[in-house]
């Protein structure tokens, strides 16, 4: 009982330093921000707060664009609605299958100096390679280290993208759950990439083909 009351106070002033350093990195945001944004002149603040509210729209803009796309495509695809975290198997308005999926979220990766920014994807995808539960495929060296394992030789294994997987153009992977490897952690997903439950792979498998288009909005 001592142990576990040690434990448990040794984690919340854990907690409370890294919520303190957050905040502080947060007020020195703000402050450089205003430090700046004083040295500017009025136009300068105009034409500054003009490109970044053009930024924010033109992304959402893009985003609404890819939805209707997505929405007005008569092939057969997948639409993958990573704020929802969303995957739809659809053709036109129809679909044919809707599930929950988990987004792995995008950040930085790897260990210092051998960094990696992984994003969440977006964008127009082709399907590239379905992955069956006997099928092997390399996983990228940073997984261990953000898993904090030691980098095996080998870094490909049967099915450990789980039963059924799906990899994209552009290397973003949609798997399951798998029973064994790196990835077998059901409160971890990889960053940049979509886990789904396995029944849901299963079941729209059959329907899916090379070269079909994959929406990321």
């Amino acid at each position: 009982m001592q142990r576990r009351t040690t434990l448990l106070s040794l984690l919340l002033l854990l907690t409370l330093a890294v919520d303190g350093v957050l905040l502080w990195r947060r007020q020195r945001y703000v402050d450089e921000t205003v430090r700046l944004r004083a040295g500017m002149t009025d136009i300068e603040r105009q034409t500054a707060d003009a490109i970044v509210a053009s930024s924010a729209d033109q992304s959402g803009l893009m985003l609404e664009l890819m939805r209707r796309q997505a929405e007005g495509d008569e092939a057969l695809h997948l639409s993958v609605d990573t704020d929802s975290a969303l995957v739809v198997l659809e053709r036109g308005a129809a679909e044919l299958r809707r599930f929950q999926v988990r987004v792995g979220a995008g950040r930085r990766v790897g260990i210092p100096p051998d960094t990696l920014q992984v994003s969440v994807p977006r964008g127009t995808r082709t399907i590239e390679q379905l992955l069956g539960a006997a099928d092997r495929f390399e996983l990228p060296t940073w997984l261990w280290a953000d898993r904090g394992l030691p980098v095996p030789a080998e870094r490909a294994a049967s099915a450990w993208t789980g039963p059924d997987a799906i990899v994209t153009s552009g290397g973003t992977l949609i798997y399951s759950l798998p029973k064994d490897g790196p990835l077998a952690d059901s409160s971890y997903v990889l960053p940049g990439a979509v886990r789904a439950d396995a029944t849901d792979l299963a079941a729209i498998r059959a329907n899916l083909t090379l070269g079909m288009k994959v929406y990321f909005f």
